[in-house]
C-alpha cells in the first residue's frame, strides 16, 4: 500500500491492524487512541510532516462520537463537565496547531516535545496510583437532643 501524499509504502494490513489494536485497548479506558497513533506514525511509518497532527485530528473526529453516544445512551454523560472540557479543548486545538506548524516543524524537536508531554503525564499517573489514600478520621456524631450537627 502506497500513500502518495506522505510518500510512505507499507503492507496493507499494518495501518488498520494498528488502528484496531489502539482503538480496542483505549476504548476500554474511555479515551481516544490518537495520542498513541502519533508516535506510531512518526517513528514506525516515518511520517514526520506537520500534517501528522491533522491525521490524528481525523482519528479523534471518527473515534469520539461513538463514545459520546454510548455515554449519553447509558445516562452517564455529565454535561457540565463536558462543556467545560470542550471550552478548554477548542482553544488548545488551535493553539496546538499553530505551535506545531510555526515552532515545531522539525520532527526531532516535535518528538522531544511530545515525549516530554507523555513523560509528564505518565509520571503523574504513576504518582497518583502509588499515592496512599488520606487517612480519614470519623466525624463526631451529635448527641440526642443536641442542636449541633
Amino acid at each position: 500500500m502506497f500513500f502518495s501524499t506522505a510518500g510512505i509504502e507499507t503492507a496493507f494490513w499494518i495501518p488498520p491492524s494498528v488502528a484496531f489494536a489502539v482503538s480496542f485497548f483505549t476504548s476500554m479506558g474511555g479515551v481516544s487512541g490518537a495520542f498513541l497513533l502519533l508516535p506510531f506514525q512518526m517513528s514506525f511509518l516515518g511520517y514526520t510532516h506537520p500534517s501528522v497532527s491533522a491525521t490524528n485530528q481525523v482519528f479523534n473526529i471518527v473515534a469520539i462520537p461513538s463514545g459520546v453516544y454510548r455515554y449519553r445512551r447509558e445516562g452517564r454523560m455529565v454535561w457540565p463537565l463536558a462543556w467545560v472540557v470542550i471550552a478548554g479543548t477548542l482553544p488548545g486545538v488551535f493553539i496546538g496547531a499553530v505551535v506545531r506548524v510555526a515552532y515545531l516543524p522539525d520532527p526531532k524537536q516535535f518528538k522531544l516535545f511530545a515525549a516530554g508531554v507523555l513523560l509528564y503525564i505518565g509520571i503523574k499517573m504513576v504518582r497518583d496510583v502509588l499515592k496512599k489514600p488520606p487517612v480519614t478520621t470519623p466525624r463526631p456524631t451529635a448527641k440526642k437532643g443536641s442542636r449541633r450537627w
